[in-house]
């Protein structure tokens, strides 16, 4: 009788995460158990550790999105960032740069929750004049489990004891490529390399246990100037997969005026038409607002999803003006 009950507890739980997986089923077509984010393209460095060092300094970011509008439960996730890079050797080594970094995630959806936490390194290095390439690796710990406060607490399965341990993932592990320009970069990276079982408790989940598959993301942006530089496009893409499903690709276009504002759209496969507003305060502070609009067949049942995001970047090194003409090389990634 106790090993049944184990057995029912271990399925329950298993169709509670394929639940939590489905708020990412209707955004990529697939169960992807990754977060996703409109402005993949201000949020960089939570899809490549390589990111941190494309501009000297310090560059803090969070921002929170908001999925199924209306919703009980709905899926609401959180991150924050912080990086600090350097040149690398000293101030006589101008072709490489290092950068240290944190970055913090809590996603809810529903009965389930999921926080990590990683620490970063990167290291850039000019391979010759304005091509340059970086290497990254995010280390740390992930940790999934069930909230039990929007349970029925007459459910004997859901609230027994046993039941309520975290499931636990450890380590996670995330290494990732950059290859930039002044115009251009290359991102690639691969998420939950590591594999990772999911348990409650001392007892797996399903049988055979479920795992959370390696995930590959990949990121293209390119600087277009129009006229005398007043206005920018910058068009780009991403396309994300676990190796064995069909690609999601997601294209994005911003429109950039002097650096200022930007205004752009992305359409994410064919499930969703996106809408970007950015504004840049002070110089070095820049505040974006993603909506999401469902396009597909479940646009009768399935909310909207709106995210806020708020870059800070003490220096002002957005543009990398102040770093030298000794620079590995102009920020691609001005912004704006």
């Amino acid at each position: 009788m106790k090993s049944y009950k184990l057995k029912i507890i271990s399925y329950k739980l298993l169709l509670v995460f394929i639940t939590y997986n489905s708020s990412f089923i209707t955004n990529h077509s697939f169960a992807q158990q990754t977060p996703t984010y409109t402005q993949f393209v201000l949020n960089q460095y939570g899809s490549n550790p390589a990111y941190a060092g494309t501009n000297l300094g310090m560059e803090a970011l969070t921002g929170r999105r908001y999925q199924w509008l209306g919703f009980d439960n709905a899926p609401v996730t959180t991150f924050g960032s912080f990086t600090f890079a350097w040149r690398g050797g000293g101030d006589y080594n101008y072709k490489s740069k290092q950068a240290v970094g944190i970055y913090v995630e809590d996603d809810k959806a529903g009965g389930f929750f999921s926080k990590s936490a990683y620490l970063s390194y990167s290291y850039h290095i000019k391979i010759f004049t304005g091509l340059n390439i970086a290497a990254g690796i995010f280390a740390g710990v992930r940790q999934v489990g069930l909230n039990y406060s929007i349970n029925d607490p007459n459910d004997p399965i859901l609230n027994d004891k046993k039941a309520a341990s975290l499931i636990t993932l450890y380590p996670d592990v995330i290494p990732g490529m950059r290859f930039y320009t002044k115009k251009l970069f290359i991102d690639i990276s691969v998420r939950q390399l590591y594999k990772n079982s999911l348990q409650q408790g001392s007892y797996e989940i399903g049988s055979p246990p479920s795992k959370l598959a390696p995930t590959y993301t990949f990121i293209a942006k390119r600087k277009i100037p129009l006229g005398d530089n007043t206005w920018m496009l910058v068009p780009a893409v991403k396309v994300q997969s676990a190796f064995t499903t069909i690609p999601l690709i997601e294209a994005n276009a911003m429109l950039f005026y002097n650096r200022t504002i930007g205004m752009g759209a992305s359409i994410r496969g064919n499930s969703f038409a996106c809408a970007i507003f950015q504004i840049k305060i002070l110089k070095n502070i820049i505040v974006g607002l993603g909506y999401d609009y469902t396009i597909n067949k479940l646009h009768t049942a399935s909310a909207n999803s709106v995210e806020f995001m708020l870059s800070f970047t003490p220096g002002g090194a957005g543009d990398d003006k102040n770093v030298g003409r000794r620079s590995v090389a102009n920020c691609p990634d001005f912004n704006f």
